[in-house]
């Protein structure tokens, strides 16, 4: 899955190339996905949350599979976004089934190391797909890159069938289609819930959003070629896996201090948007990369930070919460994409704007903190 989201950016002016589109046009294979995703990931959440994880995930590998192989076929733009809409509608099936699974199976008191090692294997994801894709592409064909993204999503989904262990049975009886819908909107109610929400969609609008274009940023200002794009997946995926790693142990330690998890948010996010501004505005490549590097690690952080307080606060309602927040992740991933293509990228407005909507989750998450101190819930 890390391979499949991160992948897309380097690839964005060799896929505009064969196609012959704009860049920004172009970019929609990142947008349609994220589309897709946020549009069904609520409704799948709530109808799956008390079907077995096992299921549920293999099911989701299996239309991102599909997916993933239409785009390596596809003769069109138009196409390519199917498989792209495809590929959504099999993550928004995955993803939180996943979440869910690593929350309800990890002790309470390591919640923040088992979510963050999960988010640290998302990135290992680009780390290696990025860099593998981008070098078959530059070799052969983009399309390459695809191929060999279906014969991973077909091994993952081999490896599930077999080892993964199912999650302690429920006495819950699963609700019917009305009842399950009710229970998962019923989260909206909270008024918690929706800061969440709002705060980690800004925080992707402003760490994916930015992204999308980094594959367009090096080649433009800096004249990297397709090879070279992968070199910039690999650096961001490490930084998204350090942040992963560095967050779980803080968040495990935050809890055990009985202090708000989003006050570490606050940090997160500010430190993301100092790392956008970085990487949007540097003369060089290299400080540019630093600041995508930046940017990535406090993202992760935050991601972390902010999945293990939404699991802990919304309990049993855990798998309907993290469809919604994936679902807010993804439809922030697109609201960035989209209102930062209507700029230059090498243009201050550009750099303005990422930044702003990572001031904008660290503006939320002071909200947060007021309003867990004035309902006495510091400690949550």
């Amino acid at each position: 899955m890390g391979s499949d989201l991160f992948l897309l950016p380097p690839l964005l002016p060799a896929i505009a190339a064969t196609y012959d589109t704009s860049i920004a046009s172009t970019a929609w294979v990142v947008t349609s996905f994220g589309l897709s995703y946020a549009a069904v990931s609520p409704l799948f959440g709530a109808l799956t949350a008390h079907r077995p994880k096992r299921q549920v995930i293999l099911l989701g590998v299996a239309v991102m599979t599909v997916g993933v192989l239409v785009c390596a076929a596809a003769p069109s733009l138009a196409v390519l976004l199917v498989g792209r809409v495809i590929g959504g509608l099999g993550g928004a099936l995955v993803g939180p089934a996943i979440w869910a699974y690593l929350a309800e199976t990890s002790a309470p008191h390591e919640r923040g190391r088992g979510i963050a090692r999960g988010a640290a294997a998302y990135a290992g994801g680009q780390i290696a797909g990025v860099p593998l894709g981008t070098l078959l592409a530059a070799g052969t064909s983009w399309r390459w890159a695809f191929a060999v993204l279906a014969l991973g999503l077909i091994a993952s989904g081999s490896l599930i069938a077999l080892r993964l262990r199912p999650t302690p049975a429920t006495a819950r009886r699963e609700p019917g289609l009305k009842a399950a819908l009710r229970f998962s909107a019923g989260l909206w109610r909270q008024p918690i819930f929706r800061l969440i929400l709002t705060a980690n969609s800004a925080a992707q609008a402003a760490r994916l959003g930015t992204y999308a274009y980094a594959g367009a940023i090096f080649a433009g200002q800096f004249g990297f070629g397709t090879g070279l794009l992968g070199l910039i997946g690999a650096v961001v995926g490490i930084g998204s896996f350090l942040g992963s790693l560095v967050a779980g142990p803080i968040v495990d330690w935050w809890a055990r201090l009985r202090r708000p998890a989003p006050l570490l948010g606050i940090g997160w996010a500010l430190l993301l948007a100092v790392g956008l501004a970085v990487a949007t505005t540097a003369p060089v490549w290299w400080l540019c990369m630093a600041g995508f590097a930046m940017s990535a690690f406090a993202g992760a952080g935050f991601f972390s930070t902010s999945q293990v307080f939404l699991t802990t606060v919304t309990a049993e309602r855990r798998g309907p919460a993290v469809a919604w927040n994936n679902s807010a992740l993804y439809l922030g991933t697109a609201i960035g994409t989209t209102v930062l293509g209507a700029f230059a990228f090498d243009s201050a407005a550009f750099g303005v704007v990422s930044a702003s909507f990572g001031i904008l989750a660290a503006a939320v998450s002071v909200w947060i903190v007021v309003r867990l101190r004035r309902d006495g819930l510091e400690s949550a």
